[in-house]
């Protein structure tokens, strides 16, 4: 039987070089590109609210008797939210474990936008390949006279 090989195009990530913590999907799959960016835009519209929760617990300068803040508890809480959500998200955007495989339990806000930040170039990078394709070329470059 004759057959035909098709690139899926999934790309395969190693986090932190550790080749037992990959990563995989396919940044030309427009519904996998949809869904990014649609958590992308969900997170910069609650991203306002997280804003405001922040500011509100740290307007909260009294201490206990060991100088912490008397609200330290709902400070790590909220942190706690934060980046359970995000890695609630993450999980249903490249399936299930996959927070656990790269963050291997931390809660940390910052390596989620060292995560995003890691990806969002080989996400744009496929886009801008991929609309190429479909491009105008400009007036006078690339068209072909027709003769009359």
């Amino acid at each position: 039987m004759d057959s035909i090989r098709i690139d899926s195009g999934v790309k395969r990530l190693a986090i932190n070089d550790d080749p037992d913590r990959v990563i995989a999907f396919n940044p030309s799959d427009v519904a996998f590109v949809e869904r990014f960016y649609a958590l992308i835009g969900e997170f910069e519209t609650k991203q306002a609210d997280y804003e405001r929760r922040a500011a509100d617990l740290d307007a909260v300068t009294e201490t206990d008797d060991n100088d912490l803040p008397v609200n330290l508890g709902a400070r790590i809480a909220f942190m706690r939210e934060v980046c359970e959500t995000m890695h609630g998200q993450i999980d249903g955007l490249f399936g299930e474990g996959t927070a656990q495989t790269v963050f291997e339990g931390a809660l940390d806000i910052e390596m989620i936008a060292s995560f995003f930040e890691g990806l969002t170039p080989y996400i744009q990078s496929s886009r801008q390949e991929k609309l190429k394709k479909y491009a105008r070329p400009a007036k006078g470059k690339g068209r072909k006279a027709v003769m009359r």
